[in-house]
């Protein structure tokens, strides 16, 4: 496929004229009569904004991506500038992205009246209000972009390719071969069923809330996912115990396939911070490491976990933003780390994750407190 002179002055641009679009929301969004209704009127005209710029932004992505490392925020709906997140998410890598916030919140807001929660109201404003930050503060930083809407044409044929997996997996935790969920339903009806049958290594290890136990059983893992959510509680209040697991686990499932699927797509490598997210993808990645581009986007997504976990932000946010972006774009720490697990034979995919957290430590955590203590001396 042939490539143009890589250029993002109409990414750019975007940036600017959807962060004049969303001013032009505030008053709506926190106003207190806003409602289901106007939130989504709102998204009407984002999606609008975003349809008549997507081939552009596509093309300019495709070759941005082509010649860079280029990340995307996975796993979560905002950056959260307030928490200093965008220390850590531009420290490694070239190129960041992230999936329009409020556009991830549009599922929220197209349901039924009697099933809305009002609670995806305030959630709607947190992400607006981090978005309008990261809109006028680090624009030339962090590119704001319809990822779902560039890399997704067909809806339906995504949604039954996510569905087929899902159904895989379930066959690969109960040692099955259903055809389809009917099958599922037809020969399980509660929690302990499922646990019975359950082969046991995924019996350990299926967690649904960041901080679950493995010593819970699985009838208490659900219940206590579903009964911190309330959209959850709605949905689920008249299911069966199997229909429960059903969509709890298929929650989390298919998050980590749409995101390798759109990361696949274009060309960009996830970055997960969450917990819940990270861990499901430590047990589907082996279905993809045998694909040498798979391999190579899933070693990087793993290094930036770690990588996460490891460094102290509250250090960063020592040195001014401006000043930490030229010194990470002049020191290529992700390729550093990437080189020194080399030298020390680390395979990731096997073991080595204390081992890649001291050479994060080395390579990065040393120099930012080294620049620091040199700033403080000053």
């Amino acid at each position: 496929m042939k490539h143009f002179r890589m250029s993002t002055a109409n990414i750019q641009k975007f940036q600017t004229q959807y962060l004049d679009l969303i001013n032009g929301f505030e008053k709506q969004v926190f106003s207190d009569e806003v409602n289901q209704k106007t939130i989504s009127m709102i998204l009407d005209e984002i999606q609008c904004f975003w349809l008549d710029r997507k081939d552009i932004a596509t093309l300019e992505l495709e070759n941005l991506s082509s010649q860079k490392e280029c990340f995307l925020l996975a796993g979560a709906i905002y950056l959260d500038v307030q928490d200093h997140e965008q220390y850590i998410y531009k420290a490694l890598g070239d190129e960041h992205f992230v999936s329009d916030p409020l556009l991830k919140l549009e599922n929220f807001f197209r349901v039924p009246a009697k099933i809305f929660d009002n609670k995806s109201i305030e959630l709607f404003r947190r992400a607006y209000s981090d978005l309008k930050e990261m809109l006028s503060n680090y624009q030339s930083y962090f590119y704001i972009l319809p990822i779902q809407t560039i890399a997704i044409s067909n809806k339906e044929e995504h949604l039954e390719l996510l569905q087929k997996f899902y159904l895989t997996f379930i066959n690969s935790i109960l040692n099955e071969d259903f055809e389809d969920s009917e099958n599922f339903f037809e020969k399980y009806s509660s929690y302990n069923e499922i646990e019975k049958n359950m082969v046991l290594f995924f019996k350990n290890t299926l967690m649904f809330e960041e901080y679950g136990s493995e010593e819970l059983t699985l009838k208490e893992k659900i219940e206590t996912y579903i009964n911190s959510h309330s959209v959850m509680v709605s949905i689920t209040k008249d299911y069966s115990e199997a229909e429960k697991f059903w969509v709890a686990l298929q929650n989390y499932v298919t998050q980590v396939m749409d995101i390798l699927l759109i990361a696949s797509i274009t060309n960009t490598i996830p970055f997960i911070r969450f917990k819940p997210t990270f861990h499901y993808l430590t047990i589907v990645m082996h279905t993809f490491i045998e694909d040498i581009f798979f391999r190579n986007m899933l070693k990087k997504t793993i290094v930036f976990y770690i990588f996460h976990n490891t460094v102290e932000k509250e250090e960063l946010t020592k040195i001014d933003f401006n000043e930490f972006a030229k010194m990470v774009q002049e020191t290529n720490f992700l390729n550093n780390i990437l080189q020194e697990m080399k030298n020390n034979n680390i395979d990731i995919f096997q073991k080595g994750i204390p081992e890649v957290a001291n050479i994060i430590n080395e390579q990065f955590c040393i120099k930012i407190k080294d620049t620091t203590k040199s700033s403080t001396e000053q």
